[in-house]
């Protein structure tokens, strides 16, 4: 993906969450989930594909680097968005992520997001 040709929207700055740490964002209406995993930053949507419960109230695995959905414990990989242990079966759309010079974190304005 063409990164230079996509919009980003800052979040928070990149000091503001420590890693294992979740935070729930709206970006134009749509829920979105950030998540600090080793240093690094991954958005998903923040909806579970099985019955549309909020991840952001679900755990996160970080020996796994797995958002745990707290209604019925299906498993997404936060770096891939793929559902890796049932009864979810669908991904979760992911967004790419960057930190600006400035020292914030950006979410990409594509997919979903690219209204």
């Amino acid at each position: 993906m063409d990164l230079t040709a996509i919009r980003f929207v800052k979040v928070l700055p990149a000091d503001q969450l420590r890693d294992g740490e979740l935070l729930p964002v709206e970006i134009d209406g749509t829920p979105v989930v950030l998540v600090r995993h080793r240093g690094e930053f991954f958005a998903t949507a923040n909806n579970c594909t099985h019955q549309d419960y909020p991840l952001s109230e679900a755990g996160f695995d970080a020996r796994d680097g797995v958002l745990v959905c707290a209604w019925h414990q299906a498993c997404f990989d936060v770096r891939t968005g793929a559902a890796v242990l049932p009864p979810a079966t669908e991904p979760v759309e992911t967004f790419a992520t960057r930190v600006d010079a400035d020292g914030w974190v950006q979410i990409a304005l594509s997919g979903s997001l690219a209204r």
